[in-house]
């Protein structure tokens, strides 16, 4: 169910993109880039913070913290314990959402800068 939203997120944001490319100025259009990286950054990077604290103290308590856990902290949801996955997997999402919308303001900076060289 959720992919099928990220696919029509996805199709409703290149139709939009389409409609406004003419009518909106590149400076526009970077700007709002600009402001969606530091938006999705504010968020992302918190969330993501307070996720690894909850996914360390998590396997900690359940007495099974691998060395090095950081490195690929998703492959080590499945020894958290049933109760804390919920809370943990959220400050995950949340964490994911941030980095999204700092892709999304990279490629939209990116559409600026291709139309302002364009003319």
């Amino acid at each position: 169910m959720v992919e099928i939203g990220l696919v029509l997120g996805t199709l409703l944001a290149l139709g939009l993109g389409v409609s406004f490319w003419d009518v909106l100025a590149a400076d526009v259009v970077l700007v709002t880039g600009f402001w969606l990286v530091v938006a999705g950054l504010a968020f992302g990077l918190p969330t993501g913070f307070v996720y690894h604290v909850a996914l360390r103290n998590s396997l900690a308590r359940a007495g099974c913290l691998p060395e090095r856990w950081w490195l690929h902290p998703i492959s080590h949801h499945g020894l958290m314990p049933r109760e804390d996955r919920a809370r943990v997997l959220a400050w995950c999402r949340a964490g994911a959402l941030g980095c999204g919308v700092v892709f999304v303001g990279c490629a939209v900076i990116a559409l600026g800068a291709w139309r302002a060289a364009a003319g």
